[in-house]
């Protein structure tokens, strides 16, 4: 029974695994980046405080336009002459006083307002180039995981052409055993005999077992493991 062929199906199968996993941790990185999501949430975030303080400050604004306009009509009716009485004067007066009063403060509120809004969109000048920045450095990084994934998917396509021709030399039998014990063994079905022991799973053999192994006419599978023993 020769068992190199069958060891050389089983490197050709792990070489395949392991391309696999790699496209697929390939694929996942291509699709998503956390780093852009963050700085794309960030942004939108920003922009909503940003639309918050327009709104506020628009709404300053329109009161205190308000508020002059009305100051405006009183100066107006205060010294128009047609209010005589007294008493209609003062509150006339008075009333004069509180709107200059709520307008200073409502100006004072309108400047804060102002350096507020000057900081937020700041804040999200910077994000926006923060956004740019981390999207484009994701586009190399991508660029750089497609040809990646070109050159693995390559390499695969090679061995399964080469696993092709490996398999017309193996038994039918052979195989169905071989692939049966890659299912249950984690897709390791043939280990090597290194140092008198599997290189699977550690277990020391016997002169006997270990004679067993090399010979060409047995099949001989670790007692612990069960995987098929091959030496090199």
């Amino acid at each position: 029974m020769n068992l190199n062929n069958l060891y050389e199906l089983q490197k050709i199968d792990s070489q395949l695994a392991s391309i696999q996993s790699e496209l697929d941790k390939i694929e996942v990185s291509i699709k998503q980046d956390e780093a852009v999501k963050k700085s794309d949430k960030n942004l939108q975030k920003i922009q909503k405080n940003l639309e918050v303080a327009q709104k506020e400050l628009r709404m300053t604004v329109d009161d205190i336009d308000q508020k002059k306009i009305k100051l405006s009509q009183s100066d107006a009716m205060l010294y128009s002459g047609k209010i005589q009485n007294p008493k209609e004067l003062q509150d006339l007066q008075q009333e004069i006083q509180y709107l200059k009063n709520i307008i200073s403060k409502m100006e004072d509120k309108q400047l804060d307002q102002m350096i507020h809004l000057e900081e937020v969109q700041q804040q999200c000048e910077q994000a926006q180039r923060t956004l740019h920045d981390t999207s484009s450095k994701f586009e190399t990084t991508k660029s750089q995981l497609s040809a990646q994934k070109n050159s693995l998917c390559s390499t695969a396509e090679h061995l399964h052409k080469k696993r092709a021709v490996v398999l017309q030399s193996i038994d039918n039998d052979l195989i169905s055993r071989y692939e049966d014990l890659r299912k249950r063994k984690n897709g390791v079905a043939i280990a090597l005999l290194e140092n008198d022991a599997c290189s699977a799973c550690g277990s020391q053999l016997t002169p006997s077992e270990r004679q067993d192994v090399r010979s060409a006419a047995k099949l001989f599978q670790c007692p612990t493991c069960g995987r098929i023993l091959y030496k090199a």
